[in-house]
């Protein structure tokens, strides 16, 4: 019984100790000035490619370490680096916005008050939206991209991700092909391709911005259904005939992974009867809205292929494909499309 008293007070501490923190940034946030929309005024009228820059002023830097303890966010290991210094990279991801289609980067323009590359988030991006006195949800962000994740080139970027999940086993391995020429401007189109879809997931047309609005109304959020439910409470898959396994899946623990490269393909070939388009989809209802449009502008608008090999020693095992020109994501597809047609692009088949 002692025992048991003990470890509950231990947790009760820990517990409270997050709390707290989380607190504590979250009043450290709502007091600074940068996280609103009156405070990035000046930028009104640049262009999107000249609101990128490296150079950030101490109260932006003050910003970004209170978002990194908020978001308990380290470093990124294992990366495979692009050769391309840091000043280098800020030029070619200028050079991917200059080359976006028109109706997308105006669209980004109109949202993004200022995009900051950045070292230190672990993650590719990390992007906030920020307050307005007018209204709730202003629809203008600003954006943290880590250097280090983003100067990948494009298949060891897909590939450092999926190692953030699965730890290695000698025996099993994989290969992403995400690009015929495997650049580092395809992950700068990929991370723009983010910076899009998670403009629209703040959207509340499309995505509910708290759990509520989404028990209030679900017949509202057509995406979502696509996917998920509502059970006990909570917002889960509607898939009841998924592997046990796949539900403590995790991206970017901080902890080793609990499984290896021997499970990966087993685990994708289990999504290849869902509408996922991927497994990091499945961790939850906003990274599925904010992944799925983002593969979609990638694939789709961007026209590059997408597919994993999977390999046991060195025989082929398995492949994972787009799913866009499948029957399992075509109503994910045409709701993505619909989406699209009114925000950015008119989309014809």
């Amino acid at each position: 019984m002692s025992k048991f008293f003990f470890i509950s007070i231990f947790l009760c501490l820990v517990s409270c100790s997050f709390s707290s923190k989380r607190e504590v940034y979250k009043k450290k946030l709502d007091a600074h000035q940068l996280t609103k929309v009156s405070a990035w005024q000046w930028t009104q009228n640049y262009n999107l490619e000249t609101k990128v820059t490296t150079k950030l002023s101490d109260h932006e830097e003050e910003l970004l370490e209170i978002l990194k303890g908020a978001h308990s966010l380290y470093p990124a290991k294992g990366f495979t680096p692009s050769g391309i210094d840091d000043n280098s990279f800020q030029h070619i991801f200028r050079y991917t916005i200059l080359t976006l289609p028109r109706e997308l980067k105006i669209f980004l323009n109109n949202h993004i008050k200022k995009i900051f590359l950045v070292k230190g988030l672990g993650v590719s991006t990390l992007t906030i939206q920020l307050e307005s006195d007018e209204k709730e949800n202003s629809g203008k962000f600003i954006s943290f991209l880590d250097i280090d994740v983003l100067n990948q080139k494009i298949n060891d970027w897909y590939k450092w991700r999926e190692s953030t999940a699965f730890k290695k086993d000698e025996e099993y391995s994989y290969k992403p092909y995400l690009s015929h020429e495997n650049t580092v401007v395809n992950t700068s189109q990929m991370a723009l391709a983010y910076l899009s879809a998670i403009i629209l997931n703040w959207n509340p047309e499309y995505f509910p911005t708290s759990r509520e609005a989404y028990f209030l109304n679900p017949n509202k959020y057509k995406f979502l259904n696509t996917s998920w439910k509502i059970k006990n409470g909570l917002v889960s898959p509607i898939y009841h005939d998924l592997l046990e396994d796949l539900h403590y899946l995790r991206y970017y623990s901080k902890g080793e992974p609990l499984f290896s490269t021997k499970e990966q393909s087993i685990f994708y070939k289990e999504i290849e009867k869902t509408g996922f388009v991927n497994l990091f989809s499945l961790m939850g209802s906003s990274k599925d809205f904010i992944e799925s449009i983002a593969n979609y502008i990638y694939v789709e608008k961007f026209k590059h292929p997408y597919s994993i090999d999977f390999y046991e020693k060195e025989k082929l095992i398995g492949t994972f494909e787009s799913c866009w020109q499948q029957v399992r994501c075509q109503h994910k597809r045409d709701i993505i499309e619909e989406i699209l047609n009114k925000e950015i692009y008119l989309i014809t088949r």
